[in-house]
């Protein structure tokens, strides 16, 4: 067929020299060839039209291809019309309007005097730009009849909206009329047809304005009838329009085509077509679809009738695209009739409720969850087979295949944390639903967070000792396993004097000193193997004993004064400092100063201990450095730089099994290799943290109202380490006094402890509201210390210089167990500087003289 990609425009004045121009052009056919007739025909058969001298008139013409298959395979065709007269200008230009009509856009030449031209225009379909060849039916002849009035009088013009023809059959409906536009300002017209078939309406009028012009086939036989309808102006001017009708037979009437629009696997609905001849005649039919996926029901009747169209895409298995088909439709005696079908599917969309799942929860320790996700396919009740793409090792689903619709399919993820790596991971996995020929895909991205598995004990460092009037010799810790699933364990103890018994999850650690020698300090390992294979016990346990001579019974004052205590939590040792350059060590049972830890700067500040006593850290506030001292071999094994000063309060945590020591003003450091981290803590003030470190507290030092600040602090493996700090709460407590001086947590985190200086006694709050559960009486004294011992006692110490006690001794429950002097007379306790031995049984304070006083309160 005559294609657009091989058609240029209609070359004008620019061919005529090439292709020899004038007026019929082109070699003449040879006499012994058969005729051929006309490659193309045109509507309007001839070009008519009224132009003022000076201007230009645009015409259109509609070409027609009268025999496609000359141009299948024609490659290059070039077309050109040849003015041998001049009446048009060089800008003719063809447009396809399909593939087997195409118009003209044609301009008259203004340079035209006024006057009336007529004559041929030359259409040739060419092989080449030279035209040594033309398609068979070429050239063509194009009649003109140009009027040219003078410049200035009014122009008169007849156009129709749409061409000028129309399709009858015998018996059937009339075409529709042609609406024709008249250009006539100024002047009166009257219409005329060649033919009764083609009437006018009106006939005359006046000005611009519109006529109808209708076809009457009525009467006429079947054939091909051509005629005019001429409109006349009262100046002489006139317009001329060619039309044609052509009359058929009788056939068949129905739709003039039939689209199905439809999502592929949804149901689609039927569409009901009539079925009639044009004469209104009963005729017995017959139709075939032409497609598997296409079917006509009935297939047989006779007319008038109606018929129902169904298509069904599962037939051939269709995938999205756009079908076309027919059926044919047979009448006997009549023509047969295409009834054009199209199907347009487009592809159904598989959705998940959810497009990422995060198994292992935030911290990567919590696989209990199984979050499920719910797929949907928008075929209504239609259902289609699904399945799951391949999953990770570390994950399973409850349904990997199934079937699926507009209801939904569930499937529920389940973690399988040992075959995922430490961190975070991700895999895309699809599910694919298959819907007739198209496979469509809904993905879930599918993630798990991962913390390395541990087995963590309540504490990493026990204090044993034996004395001719004491002992504390065994201690039952609590194994916690950080995935909430514990799998039992087994532990191992490196000396032969402490035997580590488990059962379930509990640590029992009993020491025997008899084979030891007198007053002397032995140290232990205890290792703890978990029985599942992807789990660790990253903390070993260290175990000291010390085994003396004698007990003490009375307080021992020591002879040099100082101004900051702490003690080991493994040996009976305390470190003290004046805010000099060095660290004295006592031993507790003894009273005795055993060493000293020097090279330290010229002002120290706060201390804080190791868990397991390994480190002893001090801050250095002339270099604003923090010291990390090793407390197996008393030498200083870093020098941190840190933002720090006297208000500067040190706070040792464990947040599942990391170490991690804290400073008061918010920052945070690891202590296995210094990486600074950031609490939200709003400066000064004590810190107190339960035993696994992830309850931390802060007390405002002498603010007007008791301020505590609590956070929830937990640190995974997760992007190589992550801190998850989280302030619950701030809140200032009117009725726990003022002045608040110290703090302190139960290793369970369940009750807080404060001290402040009034009211005169110590509070005990709840730490999810901070409301305050009860009170320790501390004499007249004002509570400024309060402390826990390893044994659960609590120590409420208080400034006070006349009492006959300064320190009050509780059991768990609030009960007064007893109570002991440590301040010389007329001194008293220093703010937060009373400290409990390891094993729980000896005090240590200083008073405001400078004195370190050393209590023996017995097991």
């Amino acid at each position: 067929m005559l294609r657009p990609v091989y058609l240029l425009p209609l070359l004008l004045a620019a061919l005529l020299t090439g292709c020899g121009g004038g007026g019929g052009g082109g070699a003449a056919p040879d006499p012994g060839t058969p005729a051929v007739s006309p490659a193309l025909s045109f509507n309007p058969a001839t070009v008519r039209g009224t132009v003022n001298a000076g201007t230009s008139l645009t015409l259109n013409v509609i070409a027609s291809v009268a025999r496609p298959a000359d141009f299948a395979n024609a490659g290059t065709v070039v077309a050109s019309i040849v003015d041998g007269n001049g009446v048009l200008l060089p800008t003719a230009q063809l447009i396809r309007d399909s593939d087997t009509q195409y118009h003209a856009v044609l301009q008259t030449a203004p340079s035209l005097a006024a006057g009336t031209y007529t004559g041929n225009l030359s259409v040739r379909l060419c092989r080449d730009s030279g035209c040594a060849s033309q398609f068979p039916g070429s050239p063509m002849l194009l009649p003109y009849s140009l009027q040219v009035v003078p410049a200035g009088q009014l122009t008169f013009s007849a156009t129709p909206a749409v061409a000028f023809n129309a399709t009858a059959h015998l018996g059937g409906a009339a075409p529709a009329p042609v609406s024709i536009a008249i250009s006539g300002e100024g002047r009166t017209w009257t219409a005329s047809s060649g033919a009764a078939w083609l009437k006018a309406t009106p006939a005359s009028g006046s000005g611009s304005g519109t006529l109808s012009a209708a076809f009457d086939p009525a009467g006429l036989a079947v054939g091909e009838y051509s005629t005019t309808l001429t409109v006349l102006a009262s100046d002489g001017q006139s317009a001329t329009l060619t039309a044609t009708l052509s009359v058929q037979p009788s056939g068949l009437v129905t739709a003039n085509g039939v689209v199905f629009n439809a999502v592929n696997g949804a149901p689609i609905a039927t569409q009901v077509i009539p079925l009639d001849t044009d004469d209104k005649s009963s005729a017995s039919w017959s139709a075939v679809a032409n497609a598997g996926w296409l079917r006509i029901s009935p297939t047989s009747g006779k007319t008038p009738a109606t018929a129902v169209l169904t298509v069904d895409p599962s037939a051939g298995a269709l995938a999205s695209a756009s079908y076309n088909s027919s059926v044919t439709l047979s009448a006997t005696g009549l023509p047969a009739r295409e009834l054009p079908v199209t199907l347009n599917l487009t592809p159904a969309t598989l959705s998940a409720s959810v497009n990422s799942i995060t198994l292992g929860g935030t911290y990567g320790r919590d696989f209990s969850a199984s979050p499920s996700v719910t797929l949907s396919l928008n075929t209504s009740t239609n259902a289609w087979p699904w399945t799951l793409g391949t999953l990770p090792a570390w994950a399973s689903a409850t349904v990997a295949s199934g079937s699926v619709n507009q209801a939904g399919s569930k499937t529920a993820f389940k973690a399988l944390p040992i075959g995922a790596p430490v961190g975070a991971s991700s895999v895309l996995v699809n599910a694919t639903a298959r819907v007739n020929g198209d496979q469509v895909v809904a993905p879930v991205l599918l993630n798990i967070n991962r913390d390395k598995h541990k087995l963590l004990p309540s504490e990493t460092g026990v204090a044993f000792s034996g004395s001719p009037g004491w002992t504390r010799l065994t201690r039952t810790l609590t194994v916690q396993d950080n995935y909430g699933s514990f799998g039992g364990m087994s532990a191992a103890s490196s000396q032969p004097w402490l035997v580590a018994g488990v059962s379930g999850n509990k640590l029992t650690l009993t020491a025997d000193p008899t084979p030891l020698g007198s007053d002397t300090l032995s140290i232990a390992t205890v290792t703890l193997t978990p029985l599942d294979a992807d789990a660790s016990a990253p903390e070993p346990i260290r175990v000291a004993l010390w085994k003396g001579t004698h007990t003490p019974v009375v307080n021992t004052s020591t002879v040099l004064t100082y101004s900051n205590v702490i003690t080991d939590p493994i040996r009976p040792y305390a470190y003290v400092h004046n805010g000099g350059a060095y660290v004295d060590i006592y031993n507790l049972y003894s009273g005795l100063k055993t060493g000293s830890i020097t090279g330290l700067g010229a002002s120290l500040g706060d201390m804080a201990t190791s868990a397991n006593g390994d480190y002893l850290f001090l801050l250095n506030l002339s270099s604003r450095t923090l010291a990390t001292i090793d407390l197996n071999t008393l030498a200083v094994v870093s020098q941190l730089p840190v933002d720090a000063d006297a208000t500067t309060r040190l706070k040792v945590i464990r947040p599942n099994g990391v170490e991690m020591l804290v400073l008061s003003a918010g920052a945070a450091y690891l202590t296995s290799n210094g990486a600074r981290l950031t609490l939200p803590l709003s400066g000064g003030g004590p810190l107190a943290a339960s035993g696994d470190g992830k309850s931390l507290l802060q007390q405002q030092e002498n603010s007007a109202a008791v301020q505590i600040t609590t956070l929830s602090v937990d640190y995974t493996a997760l992007n190589g380490g992550t801190l998850y700090p989280a302030r619950i709460a701030a809140a200032s407590h009117a009725n726990t006094g003022t002045l608040g001086q110290d703090i302190a947590v139960s290793a369970d985190g369940t009750r807080i402890y404060t001290a402040s200086s009034t009211p005169k006694l110590c509070s005990i709050l709840n730490p999810v509201d901070l409301g305050v559960l009860g009170y320790l009486a501390a004499g007249d004294g004002t509570p400024n210390n309060v402390k826990l011992g390893s044994d659960g006692r609590i120590y409420c110490g208080a400034a006070v210089k006349t009492a006959t006690s300064d320190v009050w001794v509780y059991d768990t429950s609030g009960k007064l167990l007893n109570q002991f002097k440590l301040a010389g007379s007329g001194k008293q306790l220093l703010p937060r500087q009373l400290a409990v031995s390891g094993d729980g049984t000896i005090l240590i304070g200083i008073t405001d003289d400078g004195v370190a006083t050393i209590v023996p309160v017995g097991p």
